[in-house]
């Protein structure tokens, strides 16, 4: 069971099913028609049971077209506003009735009596009363819809509207009784025409549209006056014409229902026609809002499309100058004390470049806090006009976070080229573009920060590809390494080292600072580290080498720390040296110590000085003793109190740890980490290099850049 329902689906079919049923009901009417008439020669009045089930036939074809407009209707409720659905709704009656009315006269006629002799005839008959009856039955759909437009809800009315003309049918007919039943009928059109055009009201969206719009209804208004005149008049003052007969051969006294709805409509139209009349003065006014509010919405959908500041005043000013029906147009940016040309228009960037060596145009384009029209330059600035065609001009101070940023402006070579309402335009736009430049500024800024994001990615990249992917084999010495830079590239270094003798080694280093710069010497760093190693004798020959390399060649703000550690794992005997790094721990048979050599940072002395403060020194080691070496992003780690951890705590657990393997160093370390922190972030790189003596190592249990604090592998 369906009823009046929102569902599009629902409310297609059952619209399509009313218009099935109509037509199948034509076709069948027509067949009855043809069989009474042309095959059995019977006039329709002949027989009462035939003209009643014709009737009733036609009743069903009346219905399923008042079925359909109201579904029509429904719809352009929803989704039209006042004008258009008078516009579409007009031309197409305007259309049809003209159509119809031309067909009518075109085809033939003919009758023996009441009797229709030729099946052509019953179907110009029908064709030509169908459609009369749909032309009417839709502008009766329009004028309840225009009068219920506000209520949004149309059944009701149309429904008393058919009532109405039900009883106006139904008296024509018994007028053939009692003339009062004609009185009857005229009363009750005279009722249909009041609750129809009453409530139709005074069309109040008539007087919003703008000028094109006001003249087309007025076109349409004439064209539907026109129409409806024809056709009720031939439905009621001539009843041998082709529309009048049809539609009596339809329906008994048929042509009273259409005639009334469409003298209705002529009112409806006339009425229409002089409200347009009146309401044409006020098109100018109308035409300009409208143009205002399309314009802002344009510029809009300008503001919202660019994607720089640039091209976003380049289209602004193009678009103003059309708008503003201005002669030449530019717009200038503030920055760094400095006058940038962007979008000119018309005129050339070097010429307005030119206007501001007058001084009183410099004022005016770059002081004024305030939109200003000037209406005529030669009376405002006489001296200004020399060798200039300029002759008035409007500009704009455009603002962004509350800061002077530009000027938008347009000139007239004429006196008085532009009035308050072009003022007044340009100053909406102004505000809708400050808004626009910021949204662009922080485009430019996303895509900016997009670019150095994808440069830092390939920076740390680069720099992981630089630290060693496995610890060398050692049969008594177990070797891992962790760094962790604090942004996406960091300064920290460690790595694996070759001596002269065949002793393999360790390295750790801080550049000072962070990011791409301590990246940059770190690279350079391990460079001079390949090239020195083998031809090295011992941790501090190393060192000096490097300091040597990098002598002179750093900035005064750049240091470099360094430690260094030889591995003799048969002999179980370790060479330290330190360059000014953050001193080493080490668990000696159970007691924990610091290793401390003398040195001095890379790159504060030059080579004579620095040799002579570096120290190397010898420790022997036992099975299960353990060597920690870190950056100062160790014991430097801050808490949300900016307390920083010390070695305190990476010392006591030194000496409680009963596991020994490299591995499980750096864990217990990063877990030591990561309660002081608090899960603050970190400020500094860490690096940590571990060594456990008495166990093997193969070189494949190694990770060596973090990005995220976690567990080696």
């Amino acid at each position: 069971m369906f009823r009046f329902s929102d569902d599009h689906a629902n409310r297609r079919w059952l619209f399509a099913a009313i218009i099935i049923a109509a037509c199948v009901t034509v076709v069948l009417r027509m067949a009855g028609v043809s069989l009474w008439c042309v095959v059995a020669g019977h006039a329709i009045p002949d027989n009462i049971w035939i003209e009643i089930a014709l009737s009733t036939a036609s009743v069903l074809i009346i219905a399923g077209l008042v079925g359909a407009t109201i579904f029509h209707f429904r719809h352009r409720l929803r989704t039209q506003n006042g004008n258009e659905l008078v516009v579409s709704a007009s031309t197409l009656y305007a259309v049809s009735t003209l159509a119809l009315l031309l067909v009518s006269g075109i085809v033939g006629f003919n009758l023996d009596g009441d009797r229709i002799e030729h099946l052509l005839d019953v179907v110009s008959v029908h064709a030509v009363a169908v459609g009369v009856y749909t032309v009417s039955i839709a502008l009766a759909g329009l004028l309840v819809a225009l009068a219920t437009a506000r209520r949004q809800r149309i059944t009701g009315r149309l429904v008393l509207v058919s009532v109405l003309l039900v009883g106006i049918w139904t008296s024509s007919i018994l007028e053939i009784l009692s003339g009062l039943f004609n009185i009857v009928a005229i009363v009750l059109s005279i009722v249909v025409a009041i609750v129809l055009l009453s409530s139709i009201g005074r069309l109040n969206w008539l007087p919003t549209q703008t000028l094109d719009k006001k003249l087309r209804l007025l076109w349409l208004s004439m064209c539907g006056a026109f129409a409806s005149a024809v056709i009720s008049s031939l439905l009621l003052f001539d009843q041998t014409s082709f529309v009048s007969l049809a539609s009596q051969h339809f329906l008994r006294k048929g042509d009273v229902l259409p005639a009334v709805i469409n003298f209705i409509g002529f009112i409806f139209f006339v009425r229409l026609f002089i409200g347009t009349l009146i309401a044409l003065p006020n098109s100018g006014i109308v035409d300009r809002r409208s143009s205002e509010v399309s314009s802002l919405t344009k510029l809009t959908r300008l503001v919202a499309e660019s994607a720089s500041v640039h091209q976003l005043l380049s289209s602004v000013t193009k678009y103003s100058l059309d708008v503003c029906r201005a002669h030449g147009a530019w717009c200038e940016l503030y920055e760094d004390n400095e006058i940038v040309i962007v979008g000119a228009e018309l005129i050339h960037p070097d010429y307005v470049t030119s206007l501001h060596l007058n001084r009183h145009l410099n004022r005016l384009f770059t002081a004024t806090d305030k939109p200003e029209l000037v209406e005529s330059l030669s009376s405002s600035i006489p001296d200004a006009t020399t060798g200039t065609p300029i002759r008035s001009l409007i500009t704009i101070p455009l603002v962004a976070h509350h800061k002077r940023v530009g000027t938008l402006v347009m000139f007239s070579t004429v006196d008085f080229g532009f009035d308050q309402e072009d003022l007044h335009l340009l100053t909406a736009f102004a505000d809708t573009i400050g808004v626009g430049i910021d949204q662009a500024r922080l485009r430019e800024a996303e895509l900016e920060n997009e670019r150095l994001q994808k440069e830092f990615e390939v920076a740390r990249n680069i720099q992981s590809s630089l630290l060693p992917r496995s610890a060398p084999k050692s049969d008594n010495c177990d070797i891992d390494a962790i760094t962790i830079p604090a942004a996406q590239v960091g300064g920290d270094y460690f790595d694996y080292v070759r001596f002269e003798s065949g002793n393999i080694g360790t390295i750790i280093a801080d550049v000072s600072g962070k990011g791409i710069p301590a990246a940059l010497y770190m690279a350079t760093l391990k460079g001079i580290v390949l090239a020195e190693m083998r031809s090295s004798c011992g941790p501090a020959d190393l060192l000096k080498r490097i300091n040597a390399t990098f002598s002179g060649s750093l900035e005064r703000s750049i240091y470099i720390s360094l430690m260094c550690v030889e591995v003799d794992a048969s002999a179980m005997r370790l060479k330290v040296a330190r360059a000014g790094h953050t001193p080493a721990l080490m668990r000696l048979r159970g007691k924990v110590v610091t290793l401390a050599p003398k040195g001095i940072a890379i790159g504060i002395m030059p080579p004579d000085q620095f040799d002579s403060i570096i120290e190397e020194i010898e420790v022997d080691v036992a099975p299960g003793d353990l060597c920690l070496l870190t950056t100062d992003g160790v014991n430097e780690r801050r808490n949300a109190a900016m307390s920083e951890m010390t070695f305190e705590p990476v010392e006591t657990m030194l000496a409680s740890m009963r596991t020994i393997s490299a591995a499980s160093l750096i864990r217990e370390t990063l877990t030591l980490l990561d309660e002081h922190g608090e899960g603050t972030d970190q400020h500094d790189d860490i690096t940590i290099v571990s060594l456990a003596f008495g166990i093997p190592s193969d070189g494949s249990a190694n990770v060596h850049v973090k990005e995220i604090v976690g567990e080696p592998e």
